[in-house]
């Protein structure tokens, strides 16, 4: 079997899927968690391949297990909370969380010290040579740690989030050669605006948010 034709259609497939659960996302279907899981895995092969173009981006490998963890968190919280509106006027409904500030001032200073701690592993792995690589990988990964965690949250600042760091990341995939990803990240600038639209139209505040 030629492998790189293999990894070539499967971040194709990784894409498609990656796409579907975004839109799940914006219409706040537990589905989109099946679909993220699913993403993951295949990423997960995809980023630790690597190609003639980039070296393998091991950071972002190691985030898909992290968003393997968070989709099977995700579909627990969603489904619990969904089970608590049962019977209640939010029943169907999007549920917002007020941003919590003690949160944000926990999780920021927490993932630029994670951003340099990657970089830092990254640029000690034994027979990669060090380059601006290392540095979008840990960038790519820094970003997708603390976007998925407040999406997770059901913060809607996490749509304004996801807006400047798709951006970013289709330059950076285009630079890498992943065109089926940069692809993917080009819809999801336009997604993430029609999320933050559709989620303020349509959501209502979660009253009680004192849990982090």
């Amino acid at each position: 079997m030629n492998w790189d034709v293999f990894f070539y259609y499967l971040e194709y497939v990784a894409a498609a899927i990656a796409f579907s659960y975004v839109i799940f996302q914006i219409l706040q279907k537990p589905l989109m968690w099946y679909l993220a899981i699913l993403a993951a895995m295949a990423y997960l092969a995809v980023y630790l391949h690597g190609d003639r173009h980039h070296e393998p981006l091991y950071a972002m490998a190691g985030v898909q297990g992290y968003l393997i963890v968070a989709g099977i968190y995700g579909l627990l919280d969603w489904t619990r909370s969904k089970k608590k509106e049962e019977g209640t006027e939010n029943q169907g409904k999007i549920i917002i969380r007020p941003f919590e500030w003690k949160v944000g001032l926990i999780s920021i200073p927490l993932a630029v010290g994670i951003f340099f701690f990657l970089h830092f592993l990254l640029a000690r792995i034994p027979g990669v040579v060090p380059s601006w690589q290392q540095w979008v990988d840990a960038l790519l990964a820094t970003n997708t740690i603390l976007a998925t965690f407040y999406t997770g949250r059901r913060y809607i600042i996490s749509w304004v989030m996801w807006f400047v760091f798709d951006i970013i990341a289709v330059g950076i995939y285009i630079k890498l050669g992943m065109y089926p990803t940069a692809a993917l990240f080009t819809c999801y600038v336009v997604m993430a605006v029609i999320g933050f639209f559709n989620w303020k139209k349509n959501g209502v505040w979660e009253k009680d948010s004192s849990v982090i």
